[in-house]
């Protein structure tokens, strides 16, 4: 009897520990040279509205275990820093702290160029602290154009997908060469993957949103690692 309770309590631990997170999120924010001053404001703005919109908070409250949150900036070769430590957001005042913070946080580099790959590396790296088990791995990646620096991001973008982290883009549209195309067929992989697009910076708090919901919504966190959802990315508008 003591064995078959031993047993069970042993069960849920684990299951404790399984779910001790449902999502651990990477934002990571372009801050090349093509982002300019009042660029970084708008995107930084646009992705507080969007954690602070009612819909998202929802969403995060429904997560069992809640999400964990960091957000780094890159650039080129060399040039990543994480810009705010993991959080773990479950309710609306931990939400508000985050995003409060989350609007002061100043740009970590200048006149950078683009290395897609290197921003992947790093964040991917970031998993590593995140401090508790999350079912879910995703990093959100942020951009405007393609990689001039760096090694190739195809094999990093390839690496990362294969270990079972999803890889997501934001993409502002416009330049040339297409962003979009590339990060499509170039950056985004994982369980799910997908690229979301904004027509402008001042359009970034709407497709923040859009973007984050559609990683939250339950039936995308319900996909297990390795599943269908990893063989057919695609685009939302």
């Amino acid at each position: 009897m003591r064995l078959i309770a031993t047993s069970c309590l042993l069960l849920l631990l684990s299951i404790r520990t399984v779910l001790a997170c449902e999502m651990a999120l990477v934002v990571a924010l372009d801050v090349s040279r093509s982002v300019d001053r009042d660029e970084y404001k708008l995107m930084r703005a646009g992705i507080v509205s969007a954690f602070l919109d009612e819909d998202v908070v929802q969403q995060i409250g429904w997560m069992q275990g809640g999400l964990m949150v960091t957000v780094t900036q890159w650039g080129g070769v060399g040039q990543q820093r994480q810009a705010m430590a993991w959080q773990r957001l479950s309710s609306p005042r931990s939400i508000l702290r985050f995003a409060t913070e989350l609007g002061t946080i100043d740009r970590g580099f200048w006149m950078a160029d683009t290395s897609v790959s290197e921003a992947l590396s790093h964040a991917d790296a970031m998993f590593a602290d995140v401090g508790t088990n999350c079912r879910r791995r995703v990093i959100d990646v942020s951009g405007d154009g393609v990689s001039n620096a760096g090694p190739d991001a195809l094999p990093v973008a390839r690496r990362v997908g294969a270990s079972g982290i999803t890889v997501n883009g934001l993409i502002i549209t416009g330049a040339s060469p297409d962003p979009v195309s590339y990060f499509l067929s170039q950056i985004i992989g994982g369980p799910g993957a997908f690229v979301e697009t904004a027509n402008s910076y001042e359009d970034y708090p709407r497709a923040m949103k859009r973007k984050l919901l559609r990683e939250f919504a339950p039936v995308i966190s319900a996909l297990p690692p390795g599943s269908s959802g990893q063989q057919a990315p695609y685009q939302i508008r």
